[in-house]
């Protein structure tokens, strides 16, 4: 098999959708030779944040000298970003090898897309050497499959209500299920939340015997956005916890890592003609940071492209964007749950939106150039912003990624960088 064969095998185990349980990585994980026990892990787990503080605290990480391994999901760009060492994204071969070696395990567990991510991801992190991995969490927590790395220290990012069916329908039940994910005994990192969710994070502590973690938000943050404060003071008290270094050192590494980490996707503004403005703003919490950035620097409402899954608070999200947005193209994610782009445009236009539609993300982005003159936002689900962010590079429309960030991984191969060929992602 090549990548190619590969990558199209895993993507159709996507037809089996979300399973509960977790027998199934747990027999995967077996016959991988239990990779999950040579390392230790920390685990990024809530509603908003879980990439960017995964991101932030793999970085400090990798500059306190701790070879890092980190586990992301969805992916913007490529598959292969979902596992990475030291910033650097599994290699081809590695997954092909995976799957050749594990696809009759794989078939005889009936294993779905995420456990299989899971699994390999353990696996290369274990042939790779790390010391420390990163896991940002799936779905939730109590059953997410990443729950078989057994984390030393869990970080909780906040909630708010999404997958109700599988979670709960109030944010108490959702901070139950993910913080669920912490095991006996180990540490826990979260601010105080509103009092249903405190009760709840309390509760966990005292019947698990968890050693809770009061962070201070940051001064600062390598990202945008003030909420990104935060998710720093998360990630610095993480990395207190996990190396027992001084507070010196976990700062000076911070530091360091306010200038080296590259996190596409999150308030991201590249330049050009327009200027883009890329943001994975997929629920209401998401959406309410990028309106606040919005308008402390820029004249509303100014030009999108959106496109969001069926299953997110899409009328909602709408409702928020009155008088940030407009004119608006919407477009249809790349994704088995897609919300039709026409369906999005009719909800825009009829809460007084000029909207328009158009399925194909590449031309709606086209469509969107043309109404902005200094900026246009594209944001929604990460198969909207990460296929736009990459088209617009492929076109020259933006700046190509620098040397060191992560999304220049995607064209490694290219000698010349300004025209560089299509990528199949």
């Amino acid at each position: 098999m090549n990548y190619s064969d590969v990558e199209k095998y895993l993507f159709g185990r996507r037809r089996m959708g979300m399973k509960f349980g977790l027998d199934r990585v747990r027999k995967l994980m077996k016959d991988a030779g239990n990779p999950q026990e040579k390392f230790r892990t920390v685990h990024i787990v809530g509603s908003n944040g879980k990439g960017s503080t995964t991101a932030l605290l793999s970085e400090i990480l990798r500059h306190l000298g701790f070879r890092t391994g980190r586990m992301t999901s969805p992916h913007l760009f490529h598959y292969r970003e979902r596992a990475a060492v030291d910033g650097r994204w599994i290699p081809e071969e590695e997954v092909v090898r995976f799957v050749e070696l594990f696809r009759d395990r794989i078939e005889e567990h009936s294993a779905t897309f995420f456990e299989i991510t899971t699994v390999m991801s353990a696996w290369h992190f274990m042939n790779s050497g790390v010391d420390l991995v990163v896991a940002e969490a799936g779905l939730g927590g109590r059953l997410d499959a990443t729950r078989l790395l057994g984390g030393s220290c869990t970080v909780f990012t906040g909630v708010e209500i999404e997958h109700r069916r599988i979670l709960g329908s109030t944010e108490a039940a959702i901070t139950a299920e993910k913080v669920a994910i912490a095991p006996k005994g180990s540490a826990l990192i979260a601010f105080r939340q509103k009092p249903e969710v405190e009760r709840i994070i309390v509760q966990a502590t005292e019947e698990g015997n968890l050693q809770r973690t009061i962070p201070e938000q940051a001064k600062n943050a390598p990202l945008p956005g003030e909420h990104q404060k935060r998710n720093a003071g998360l990630a610095i008290a993480a990395a207190l916890q996990l190396t027992k270094c001084d507070d010196a050192s976990v700062m000076t590494a911070f530091y360091k890592s306010c200038s080296t980490l590259k996190w596409a996707g999150r308030i991201d503004l590249r330049s050009g003609h327009p200027s883009i403005l890329f943001d994975v703003a997929h629920n209401p919490g998401s959406i309410a940071f990028l309106i606040k950035y919005l308008k402390s620097g820029w004249k509303t409402p100014v030009p999108a492209m959106i496109g969001f899954l069926e299953d997110k608070f899409w009328r909602e999200m709408i409702l928020q964007l009155k008088g940030i947005f407009n004119p608006v193209i919407t477009t249809t994610p790349l994704n088995e749950r897609c919300l039709p782009a026409k369906t999005l445009a009719a909800e825009f236009r009829k809460n007084g939106v000029e909207a328009t539609w158009e399925d194909n993300i590449g031309v709606a982005l086209e469509k969107g150039r043309s109404l902005a003159s200094d900026i246009l936002v594209v944001t929604g689900s990460f198969f909207v912003v990460g296929d736009a962010m990459r088209q617009s590079w492929e076109k020259g429309w933006i700046t190509m990624p620098a040397e060191g960030e992560e999304p220049r991984q995607l064209f490694d191969h290219v000698t010349n960088v300004d025209s560089p060929p299509s990528c199949d992602v």
